[in-house]
Order: C-alpha cells, then structure tokens, then sequence
C-alpha cells in the first residue's frame, strides 16, 4: 500500500531572526512569523489525512508541530534522531569533514528507516529542522540545497521504493520546484 511522507522545516525562530546559522541546538521559539508559516502549512496539510507526526525534540520542532496540525487530531511523537546537528559542508564547514555528515546521515536514515519498518500509518509528517530535512530528502533520493521554513517535501513509499510526488512552498501557497543540486 502506498504511504505518504511529509517532511518540513520549522518555522522562523528567534535565533533565525536575530541571524544564527544552520545547526544550532539551542531551544529557539517561533517568532509570530515563524508561528504564521507553520498555520500555512497546516493548511496544505489540512486534507492530506495526517495520522501522526514525529518531531525533533526541540521546542521550535515542536512549536511547528502543534501550530501545523492545531485542527487536526494527530499525535506528536519526539525522536532524538530527528535533532538538529552540524552537517560539514552544508553549512560551510570543512568538506574534509565527511565522517561527521556521514554521521549524521546514518542517524537520520536510522530514524526513516524505522518509522518505515514500524509505523503502519499511511500519511505521516516529520517535522525537524533544515539540514535534517535536507538529509530526509536526500535518504529518498532527492538531493537538494537550501530548505525554507516551512517547506514540505511530499514523497510517497511504495512496494520498498521511494517517489517524490512534490515540494510546498509557504509564501507562493503552490507546489513549486525545489533547489535540487546536481
């Protein structure tokens, strides 16, 4: 049966405003813009059938979790994997740094890998922060660069394959083509 993943970024913290870089671990919270693009994207995902959504434990994880699914009747379930961390090259660190991204993508692999194998629901969300999204995306086979908050990826997993069905973008309110690195 086909299964359809929804993975996004937070929504604008704090720290995102104030200019913090990518990897940060802080407990950052959603500024009332960040809180408005996570409203948005509860409704694209208003009609996709959510029947759960696992988070990074992170309050602005969270916080993008509740305000995106606030009129849906779902559970939130943390997942330590799903944290922020520094991804290397990503973030314009070392490109020698490749045990660290290497990692990093194992854990979050792990992560899909077992939502995948235990999880018998159908419509899922996963909601973390830029680089893990980033690292979710490319575990399906999209390779992409820069994620925005709020910015859904759409996959589906079906017969042990994964597709990518599209990419939601917050501030045009449309599908739209994602920065996809070649």
């Amino acid at each position: 049966m086909k299964r359809h993943f929804y993975f996004f970024r937070h929504g604008q913290t704090n720290e995102n405003k104030a200019g913090a870089t990518y990897g940060n671990r802080v407990e950052a919270y959603l500024t009332p813009d960040g809180i408005a693009q996570a409203e948005k994207l509860g409704q694209y995902l208003s009609d996709k059938n959510i029947e759960i959504v696992y988070s990074s434990p992170l309050r602005r994880a969270i916080e993008t979790a509740q305000a995106a699914t606030k009129n849906m009747d779902v559970q939130i379930i943390t997942d330590d994997r799903l944290t922020d961390a520094k991804f290397g090259f990503w973030y314009g660190g070392n490109p020698d740094t490749q045990k660290q991204v290497d990692e990093n993508l194992e854990r979050i692999k792990s992560c899909l890998d077992d939502i995948v194998a235990k999880d018998t629901h159908n419509n899922i969300a996963i909601v973390s922060h830029g680089g893990v999204t980033r690292a979710l995306c490319w575990c399906c086979g999209l390779k992409l660069g820069d994620i925005t908050h709020c910015q859904c990826f759409h996959f589906t997993w079906d017969n042990n394959k994964w597709e990518y069905i599209a990419t939601f973008d917050i501030e045009t309110m449309n599908n739209t083509t994602p920065d996809i690195i070649e």
